[in-house]
């Protein structure tokens, strides 16, 4: 037996069947040709492209399914929105609220102040001081008074602080539950500057780093076909049947499919389509090389892994 317990499935002594039939520990599998997609499959539905179409990072789908998935990405991003405008009402409002609240309480405190002996006192002086001074106070009134505004401003800003945190304590010392969300740290009031805006661009999501694609930019891809069956592809230079195997481009101007060897010898010399002899710029040339196969390794996911949770 294995001298340490904790690693016993690392010996020998375990056959091939007992260590994959053990739920413990990272596995590590190489995927195969079967687990990647074909190169003139639509990464949405994962069956061969009908209309196909290519984003600007030369990914293939069907017309019908990017088009499908660009509209429900609108229809999301709109429900977003809605729900945003929803949430920065209600933070406007609660915060009204609060400030009138903290309002109230400066007035109600002011009213105590003036109606008690000491505020009657102190309010017969003021005036009296007001009597005894001489200096022209017209052109500093304007000055006094944002100073005034500025001050009350910030006095009410403290004064709703304060009833928050108040009505705060007096939550948690009623709630016990500290698991609770309402109790949690991310939901404290949060107010417009605080809110992240959400994304509006629709997405292409055929990689791990989706990037931005919409109707205008899609390209219409036209393969050469070796039969009236289309069911394989050919470079309609050098008549090579297209293949996971085999790196291929799309021309974004017209949309023909030629396999990169034949761009290299003819689009990037000529600085035109071999097929339509459209003009091509170096950029207007855009890889729609596949995931190849696992034996290849054309891919960054030749690679899957599992792994569980220990004596589980």
């Amino acid at each position: 037996m294995p001298r340490h317990s904790k690693n016993n499935t690392a010996s020998s002594v375990f056959t091939y069947h007992e260590t994959k039939s053990l739920d413990y520990g990272t596995k590590k599998h190489r995927l195969g040709r079967d687990s990647f997609r074909e190169y003139n499959a639509c990464f949405l539905c994962l069956q061969t492209a009908r209309d196909p179409v290519a984003c600007p990072q030369g990914h293939l789908a069907c017309r019908e399914c990017m088009y499908e998935s660009i509209l429900a990405q609108k229809q999301t991003i709109k429900r977003e929105q809605r729900l945003l405008e929803q949430k920065l009402q209600t933070l406007e409002e609660k915060k009204e609220r609060e400030q009138e609240e903290a309002r109230q309480v400066m007035l109600d405190q002011f009213e105590k102040t003036q109606t008690s002996m000491l505020g009657n006192r102190k309010r017969q002086q003021r005036e009296q001081k007001k009597e005894d001074e001489t200096t022209d106070e017209s052109t500093n009134a304007g000055i006094k008074r944002k100073i005034q505004d500025a001050t009350d401003e910030d006095q009410l800003e403290r004064t709703a602080k304060r009833l928050a945190e108040e009505k705060a304590d007096k939550v948690k010392s009623k709630v016990t539950s500290f698991w609770l969300p309402t109790m949690t740290p991310e939901a404290e009031k949060q107010y417009k500057d605080e809110i992240k805006p959400i994304q509006t661009q629709t997405m292409c999501t055929a990689v791990k780093k989706p990037h931005p694609v919409s109707l205008k930019t899609l390209i219409e891809v036209k393969f050469q076909y070796e039969d009236d069956t289309k069911k394989k592809c050919q470079c309609p230079a050098c008549l090579k049947t297209l293949s996971n195997s085999l790196k291929f481009s799309v021309m974004r101007s017209c949309g023909h499919v030629i396999c990169n060897t034949c761009v290299n010898m003819f689009v990037k010399k000529t600085k035109r389509c071999y097929v339509c002899e459209a003009k091509i710029k170096s950029k207007d040339i855009i890889d729609m090389s596949p995931e190849g196969t696992g034996f290849a390794s054309g891919s960054s996911l030749a690679e899957a892994k599992k792994w569980d949770v220990a004596f589980q």
